[in-house]
């Protein structure tokens, strides 16, 4: 109320100062054009001045205003259609998460003209198709998302690479990735799925030499990559082992750093090998490191069995094990192997027995029989290898035999 009294007093006022100037200014004004004069009261020629000059404003207003709401016009149209688009994305996507693949295929296909992201559509889509089955479908979709803009190369070949993985297309998923570390060396992604290709395949000489650019870019846990790294060298003794290549099994050796090379399990299974290529001396040597330290059953079983340089020193090693670690069904076998060895056959007989005092072993059992056979008890040793023969096989079903349950069988006869 107050803002328009004093908008209407401000008129009052404007409106007597321009009456007294008229009237105390009459004055005119004088236009000549060509031959032609024209004139009029001064007043009278500003009010028409003025006058134009707010035609003249509203008509610039009127085309201003006209334009704008024809470009806003084209506007609303072009960019209604990319809202749809992205609403079509975001539910395709969503769809996509939870799994429902023929929906989010149709959605982020229907969108995918319009997108501001064509690569994502694409990409998801291929993946839908994939998991549909449409193979021939999901690698046109690929090629679309690589011809959808620039830089697109690393993300076509990752999505390629996971799609073959799961298809269990080993060596086609290589070399998707291959190009893909053209691009990106070190990406994460493409380290682990070259790891999983690698293993599925047991590829165990290229897994080796991936080792390093895991373990710095890879972001596996500790754990995880000690396991595989450990495993890699289990299998890379194994196949220099399987061919009797001791050479090669020396070399394999050699190249592991100075850790592992003190690794128990690891040192274990080198052993194994040099005795699977006929190298007991020096699998002697690792094995007595390690039973030094800490007593391991299959191990202790297995150094029975070596021929090392000194089969002496062998059973004075392992004697003094059995004051160490105790009594044990394996240091026995292990002692009356190499009782057998240096031909002490009566001590031999003595550990093999307290052996099977403490277990039940068909390979004791063998060793023991075989041993009273050569000694001309062969009745025991036939009881013996009987006694093993049931041990090794234990799991056979009970059926009746001639001269067993005769009165049962009469009976139902």
């Amino acid at each position: 109320m107050k803002r328009f009294l004093f908008s209407a007093l401000a008129f009052l006022l404007f409106g007597a100062f321009l009456t007294e100037m008229i009237r105390t200014y009459p004055g005119y004004m004088l236009l000549a054009v060509g031959g032609k004069r024209i004139e009029m009261n001064l007043w009278v020629a500003v009010g028409a001045a003025v006058l134009a000059m707010l035609l003249l404003f509203l008509v610039f207003w009127l085309l201003r205003s006209l334009l704008r709401g024809v470009e806003g016009g084209v506007s609303r149209i072009r960019f209604g259609r990319t809202r749809v688009a992205r609403r079509r994305l975001t539910n395709g996507l969503v769809e996509f998460m939870e799994g429902n693949w023929a929906r989010a295929r149709r959605q982020l296909l229907k969108s995918a003209p319009r997108s501001d992201a064509p690569l994502i559509n694409y990409l998801a889509a291929a993946r839908c198709a994939f998991e549909l089955g449409y193979r021939d479908e999901a690698n046109e979709l690929l090629a679309k998302a690589e011809a959808s803009g620039e830089d697109t190369r690393l993300a076509v070949a990752l999505s390629q690479a996971r799609m073959q993985l799961l298809d269990r297309q080993y060596e086609q998923c290589i070399a998707s990735l291959e190009r893909a570390k053209q691009v990106e060396p070190k990406h994460p992604a493409v380290l682990q799925m070259l790891k999983q290709a690698y293993y599925q395949l047991e590829d165990w000489h290229h897994l080796r030499d991936l080792l390093p650019d895991l373990e710095k870019h890879a972001n596996m846990p500790e754990e995880d990559l000690q396991r595989l790294e450990q495993e890699v060298y289990q299998q890379l003794l194994v196949a220099a082992g399987e061919r009797r290549d001791a050479g090669k099994l020396h070399d394999t050796w050699q190249s592991f750093s100075g850790r592992w090379q003190r690794d128990m399990d690891l040192r274990g299974l080198y052993a194994e090998q040099l005795h699977r290529v006929g190298e007991d001396e020096e699998a002697e040597k690792h094995l007595r490191w390690i039973l030094n330290h800490e007593w391991r059953s299959q191990l202790g079983r297995l150094y029975g069995c070596l021929t090392g340089a000194d089969a002496g020193a062998q059973l004075t090693v392992a004697d003094g094990w059995l004051k160490e670690y105790g009594e044990n069904a394996e240091l026995y076998t292990c002692l009356g192997r190499l009782c057998l060895r240096n031909e002490l056959w009566g001590k031999a007989r003595q550990h093999f027995e307290k052996s099977l005092t403490l277990r039940s072993d068909p390979a004791t059992s063998a060793e023991l029989a075989r041993l009273l056979h050569a000694l001309g008890e062969k009745e025991q040793a036939a009881e013996l290898y009987k006694e093993g023969l049931i041990q090794a096989v234990s799991n056979l079903p009970q059926l009746p035999l001639p001269g067993e349950h005769t009165s049962l069988v009469s009976g139902r006869v």
